[in-house]
């Protein structure tokens, strides 16, 4: 498998930048954020598929990264094109479902209706028992 490689610079925003972005989108355009991420999902599901799935993903299995704001709500959309391309996608999260922006916490309890497993982070004080030598 061969990958196109793309060798002018990247263009990058910064935070500010991409803030005022997302503004016009939203209160110029109105485009929702839920558009906006179902569309960046959907593109990062693409991106797999030709990349690193081989063009088809049925039956690989994927194991998708997500964190509670904007970006890990477009992987949680991707997560769900995939599996419902037929991959056996695996989700962890960087939270706790309660911790989760509004929009990216309607795209998990998507996955959770559609039983996609997905995984959350124990609480704190659970993690600190895993990582706490047993005394002496």
């Amino acid at each position: 498998m061969t990958f196109p490689l793309y060798t002018n610079p990247i263009p990058a925003l910064t935070t500010r930048q991409m803030a005022e972005v997302d503004r016009a989108m939203i209160e110029d355009y109105h485009i929702d954020l839920i558009q906006m991420m179902e569309n960046a999902g959907r593109n990062l599901a693409h991106l797999a598929r030709e990349r690193f799935l081989g063009g088809d993903p049925r039956g690989q299995k994927v194991v998708v990264m997500a964190g509670t704001g904007g970006n890990g709500g477009g992987a949680l959309v991707c997560a769900r094109r995939l599996h419902n391309d037929g991959a056996g996608v695996r989700v962890f999260t960087t939270k706790l479902d309660a911790d989760f922006t509004a929009v990216p916490a309607r795209q998990l309890a998507i996955l959770r209706r559609m039983d996609v497993p997905a995984w959350t982070p124990p609480p704190a004080r659970s993690m600190t028992r895993l990582f706490t030598p047993p005394p002496p």
